[in-house]
């Protein structure tokens, strides 16, 4: 993903602008102490992709909080919030709402699913590419899609960078006795490779195939049936002609196949490289928080502790789960189902456990089928609901390989691994989805190592931002929060389904 970012200038990969970012001390207007070993703990994040991705959403945070208690900047163009500035617009808010975005961005149930790519723009740009033929050679035409950015590879053949020209046209073949003469395309560099060329034709007397080659020594060797008069071809020139007695052929055209010597040609084969983008414009999740002047005093006297702070983590794993619950909604949404699954065993000498090995065939066959269709990768994650889990968590332990008990179950979690290959994630609702089977659903999907590939891009834009604390005559006190971000759908191959049945 690529932005423009006017504040920090240029244009710049996000990616790029975070790394920048995480490597500078907060002094200079970075992050560097929000990724590093401190005596609160260890903060680093090991995969600098996703340690810069999280600096940009802190700097994002920041600047929302500058743009309303005119910020200072320093003399690298960064915004800086020193302690006056803090506190002039939410006193020490800002200590508690930064350390919330560092915490829950990363263990985000999204990264592990689909492309994150954060945006530092009202709207997120997605840039993908297709190869597609420039120059052709045989059977390659130009405009043909060699890679396409949804499906993968496009062409099952091999001879398009090499130096065969498997099947160029040639002119219609004339009639009995009439000269057959033509150029061959691929001619310059060390011209035409001697005793490579192979002209396939149809007689029109029982259409018959006849294939003419050349000998190696300038002329062609007829083939059985057909009487050549005369013959020659210019290996240097590509030149050809041929002479036939007696044999006439029908007007589709012959196809040649040979091979040239590409060094030093200006006939090598060119691909258009088509930089496509798609963009994606953000929006808004918003919450009120309302609390009453004596709720918060009465929190601070019982627990000694501040309302503020556990209302704003709250409000953010609140928007985290609408969120995410949203991302694999629309996942489930484009998924076909792919095969299902009886959940009885189909004989009673056939135990339980025995049969629920038996759904690892059927997972198979559900990766393959991504990557068949997109030819990117395999399914490598699982979505399951209570019956699918009941079913995965009862395989033995050499086969799933259960998660220790997250802090908090409350929404999409992660609860192991299945055969080594496939993270396994839990969602109760995943049931109520439309189309869903009552007796247990599994959606799958593939998340590649890049952050580019994944068949759906989350941007978040402001991860948790906030207005000031207003009280109200009655006492109430009310705080809007909100979060802001992209989502794109750009291949919806990547995703299938598998139904439980009884």
């Amino acid at each position: 993903m690529l932005t423009i970012d006017n504040n920090i200038g240029g244009y710049q990969g996000a990616v790029a602008v975070g790394m920048q970012l995480a490597a500078l001390p907060m002094a200079d207007g970075g992050w560097k102490e929000y990724f590093s070993e401190s005596e609160q703990g260890d903060l680093r994040i090991e995969n600098p992709i996703l340690r810069a991705q999280t600096a940009v959403l802190l700097e994002n945070c920041k600047r929302w909080l500058g743009k309303n208690c005119r910020a200072k900047k320093g003399t690298n163009g960064r915004s800086h919030l020193d302690e006056g500035t803090v506190s002039a617009l939410v006193g020490g808010y800002s200590d508690y709402l930064f350390p919330v975005i560092r915490a829950s961005f990363p263990n985000n149930i999204l990264q592990e699913l689909v492309s994150t790519q954060p945006t530092n723009r009202r709207t997120a740009t997605v840039v993908y590419w297709n190869w597609i033929v420039g120059k052709g050679k045989g059977s390659y035409a130009p405009g043909q899609r060699l890679f396409d950015a949804n499906r993968g590879k496009q062409d099952i053949g091999f001879n398009f960078s090499n130096e065969l020209v498997d099947a160029e046209v040639l002119p219609v073949l004339g009639s009995a006795n009439a000269t057959y003469a033509g150029v061959l395309s691929f001619n310059d560099g060390g011209g035409v490779r001697a005793g490579t060329v192979r002209v396939t034709a149809i007689t029109t007397a029982g259409a018959t195939v006849r294939e003419f080659f050349d000998n190696s020594q300038g002329g062609f060797i007829a083939p059985a049936g057909i009487t050549i008069a005369s013959s020659a071809i210019n290996y240097r020139t590509g030149a050809f002609s041929i002479t036939l007695t007696g044999e006439t052929f029908t007007v589709d055209a012959p196809v040649v196949q040979y091979r040239w010597d590409s060094e030093g040609s200006s006939m090598v084969p060119q691909v258009d490289v088509q930089i496509v983008t798609s963009t994606a414009e953000t929006e808004r999740r918003a919450l009120i928080l309302n609390y009453s002047l004596e709720s918060a005093h009465d929190v601070s006297q019982e627990l000694g502790m501040a309302l503020e702070p556990a209302l704003l983590q709250g409000a953010s794993e609140q928007l985290n789960y609408e969120i995410s619950r949203q991302v694999i909604h629309e996942l489930w949404a484009v998924a076909p189902v792919v095969d299902t699954f009886a959940v009885t065993s189909p004989s009673v000498q056939y135990n339980q456990q025995d049969h629920f090995r038996d759904l690892i065939f059927v997972l198979n066959k559900a990766s393959n089928s991504i990557q068949r269709r997109t030819q990117k990768g395999y399914g490598n994650w699982i979505v399951v609901d209570e019956n699918g889990a009941n079913m995965i968590e009862s395989l033995p332990g050499n086969m799933f390989v259960a998660a220790p008990r997250p802090s908090s179950v409350n929404g999409p979690h992660f609860i192991g691994t299945l055969m080594g290959k496939w993270r396994v994630y839990k969602d109760m609702f995943l049931s109520q989805e439309v189309g869903a089977s009552a007796d247990g659903n599994l959606l799958m999907g593939f998340k590649g190592t890049q952050f580019f590939e994944a068949g759906y891009v989350w941007s978040p834009y402001q991860l948790l931002y906030t207005t000031d604390s207003i009280t109200l005559a009655n006492m109430v006190t009310q705080k809007g929060m909100a979060s802001r971000y992209a989502g794109k759908m750009v291949n919806s191959d990547m995703y299938v389904r598998v139904n439980l049945v009884p």
